[in-house]
């Protein structure tokens, strides 16, 4: 039997079992022993799967271990949906998570959560649990037995290891998942953690970039190597042609990153008077909603903005449903906006800017100069009060004459 290898690098829990040593990765030469495996840990239950597998090539074994993985997840709900409410902190997460994901029971509560909020959250619950097997040196927890002294110790540990604003964020995640079991789950107990005080926040910094600044980041993706180091010593390729377009459409559009990378040629609109905007959904605010109604924020394009978008070839595209950014749509749009943010971070550290300036600092430096134009009207376009639209595009003619200004009036950089 010819030998079976994994990567290097591999990060899917498959391994090389040896039937005789009953080991993995031995490194012994027992090769017609030897079988792909692959290992899981539930993070909240601390539970172990294993099973061997039937491929003998890395690429079928990676397939068989995704369609095992997948199949722990629908026995894992079954069992949890049955349980009363008399059950562990683990399972109370387990069903958690399901009621975040509007699934099973639960359907009736569905809420538009994104995938990253959820799992965002879950890790949050996780680490309460984690906390509480390490404090207490036991390894399951019914709900009505933790205590304040639990809460107590999990808040100091995260005041140590995170910043005030995202501790307040994980003790609000905690207070909201023991008011589910309470109030959903009937479960009879105290919730210690809205006994929390909120920490006080340091004065908020607005960094924004000045001309030359953002001019020599974009200088940088032409001239600054575009190989990323990463911690675990491989590299990432952050080049991209569209690159230096995606910069310049977070700098000129000033929307979130979903917001940005989402706009299509088709988003262009026109204003009787002649003024061009990109008109994009509102996802935020309508996801806070939780409606099918559509809220809406517009982008005014300017002279300069404009001229980067004839430079792309606007005539030919404005009626097309082309990305603007990652025209091809090689990348998930999740993906995009991860790429996009790494890479600004990369070409800004090979441009020598010394400010630690992130990507999000570019919407920060789009509303500076716009409030500088705009004032107190600048939350009519950065929907910071909302805009509602209706399904034919009506737009409120104070929110389009405010549009129309911008377009004449913000300069970004001045």
């Amino acid at each position: 039997m010819s030998k079976i290898k994994t990567p290097k690098k591999s990060r899917n829990g498959i391994k090389v079992w040896c039937k005789k040593c009953r080991q993995n990765n031995t490194g012994c030469k027992h090769y017609e022993y030897h079988s792909y495996r692959v290992n899981l840990i539930d993070r909240i239950t601390g539970k172990h799967k294993s099973k061997i597998l039937e491929a003998t090539e890395y690429d079928d074994a990676v397939v068989e271990a995704i369609n095992f993985k997948k199949g722990l997840e629908i026995q894992k709900q079954a069992p949890v949906s049955s349980l009363g409410n008399d059950y562990t902190l683990a399972d109370g997460i387990l069903k958690y998570q399901l009621y975040l994901q509007g699934d099973t029971e639960y359907q009736q509560y569905n809420k538009k959560l994104t995938p990253k909020y959820i799992k965002e959250t879950i890790g949050f619950l996780i680490q309460f649990h984690d906390s509480i097997r390490e404090n207490r040196k036991i390894e399951w927890i019914k709900p009505p037995q933790i205590n304040r002294a639990d809460v107590s110790y999990f808040f100091g540990k995260m005041k140590e290891k995170y910043h005030p604003k995202s501790v307040n964020n994980i003790i609000q995640a905690l207070t909201t998942f023991f008011d589910f079991l309470i109030n959903k789950e009937d479960i009879v107990m105290k919730n210690y953690f809205k006994e929390c005080v909120s920490l006080p926040l340091p004065p908020k910094k607005i960094t924004i970039l000045k001309k030359e600044e953002f001019d020599a980041i974009l200088d940088a993706v032409d001239t600054y190597t575009p190989y990323k180091k990463n911690k675990d010593g491989t590299k990432d390729n952050m080049y991209q042609p569209w690159m230096k377009t995606a910069f310049k459409m977070f700098l000129f559009v000033g929307g979130r990153r979903e917001e940005v990378v989402s706009l299509r040629w088709a988003d262009l609109f026109f204003s009787d008077y002649g003024t061009k905007f990109f008109m994009m959904r509102n996802l935020k605010v309508e996801r806070i909603q939780n409606t099918e109604d559509e809220y809406v924020k517009l982008a005014p394009i300017g002279k300069d903005f404009e001229n980067m978008l004839i430079d792309l070839g606007m005539e030919e595209k404005i009626h097309t449903n082309e990305q603007v950014i990652d025209p091809t749509e090689k990348y998930a749009l999740s993906t995009l906006m991860d790429l996009i943010t790494d890479a600004f971070t990369h070409y800004r550290i090979g441009a020598g800017v010394k400010k630690s300036f992130t990507l999000k600092d570019l919407r920060k430096t789009y509303l500076t100069w716009t409030h500088h134009a705009l004032g107190e009207n600048t939350g009519k376009i950065s929907s910071h009060a909302g805009t509602k639209i209706l399904k034919d595009y009506y737009i409120d003619p104070q929110v389009l004459t405010t549009a129309e200004l911008a377009a004449l009036n913000v300069k970004i950089f001045g």
